[in-house]
């Protein structure tokens, strides 16, 4: 996703607790880790703009850092999860959303092997979450098949008008 914006002031805000991080994540680099409580206390307080469960770990975006992003760029780009997702589009309808689609199950089992960081258990359990997702995706804006990484960034830059 990286690769479709260029702009350095649009990174990701996603928080992240329940497990420690794998051994490639570092906190404060893609994710900020809390823990169970801490997480559950910014449910309650209404902190997350968005928050979902995901592979047994809890992901969210702070609202706080997502409207100051919005302020100041005028549009913030997300790579989150279904159930996150259409949270997102139900409290900001202008949401321009994106469902990013593998050219076939073969494909995103291949991807999930080369990114080394998953479990053979939870790989299985990450393609059975892809199926359930697959049944969402007509409620986003657009569809992209991510075949090509060059074809597929400015096929979002086009749809983001970052062309």
């Amino acid at each position: 996703m990286s690769s479709a914006y260029k702009r350095p002031a649009h990174q990701e805000v996603n928080i992240s607790h329940d497990s420690p991080p794998r051994y490639n994540e570092k906190n404060g680099e893609a994710y900020h880790f809390v823990s169970k409580q801490e997480f559950e206390e910014m449910i309650r307080k209404d902190e997350l703009a968005e928050h979902a469960e995901y592979c047994g770990c809890s992901y969210g975006t702070p609202i706080k850092a997502l409207k100051e992003a919005i302020a100041s760029e005028g549009f913030y780009l997300l790579e989150i999860e279904v159930q996150g997702a259409l949270q997102i589009m139900e409290k900001f309808p202008e949401t321009i959303s994106i469902f990013l689609l593998p050219p076939d199950k073969k494909t995103l089992s291949q991807r999930l092997v080369q990114r080394n960081t998953n479990r053979e258990q939870d790989m299985e359990l990450r393609l059975k979450i892809a199926d359930k997702e697959l049944e969402y995706k007509d409620r986003y804006n657009h569809c992209v098949v991510n075949d090509d990484l060059a074809v597929t960034a400015t096929t979002i830059r086009k749809i983001l008008n970052l062309t």
